[in-house]
């Protein structure tokens, strides 16, 4: 009957429910204070208001999302997704266009282990070509576009293959 719209002291009783909680709260907890933390990543001051018996309620502060985006999510992205834990292809496509070298295809792309080394995920040994002139590098006509393989690598890489 004391929450029922028709009441005339519903109000009466949330707002004494809420004051009741605060002040619960503020027993339990402590007030809110506020405190000088520093930023993990850019070591900026800046002031968070947390309760009193909270506080630190973390282990780390960053004064905005780009500092935390830098020392957070993008930055173990780039640890648990680096190239010595992506396959082949992802590594290709970071440092390769995707586009056959030979014919300048992209809608069809194909990685090739240039040593035909398939645990060597190098991306100076990954070689972005069409299916068909990979089917070439691993037939007996792979002489008809080897120059042209061995020019692209090269010219990205200074290497004399």
């Amino acid at each position: 009957m004391r929450w029922c719209d028709k009441n005339p002291k519903k109000q009466q009783f949330r707002d004494d429910n809420s004051v009741r909680g605060i002040v619960r709260g503020n027993e339990r907890f402590g007030e809110y204070k506020r405190f000088d933390v520093i930023c993990k990543n850019c070591k900026n001051i800046f002031a968070v208001e947390e309760r009193e018996k909270l506080f630190p309620s973390k282990e780390e502060y960053f004064c905005n999302r780009t500092c935390a985006n830098a020392t957070g999510g993008k930055a173990k992205a780039l640890k648990h997704h680096s190239d010595e834990s992506a396959r082949y292809a992802t590594i290709a496509w970071r440092h390769h266009k995707r586009e056959c070298l030979v014919c300048s295809e992209n809608n069809v792309v194909a990685v090739h282990h240039f040593d035909e080394n398939h645990d060597n995920n190098d991306p100076k040994n990954l070689v972005p070509l069409c299916p068909t002139h990979h089917m070439y590098m691993h037939s007996k006509h792979k002489y008809l576009i080897l120059d042209k393989v061995l020019d692209y690598i090269n010219t990205k890489y200074g290497l004399v293959v």
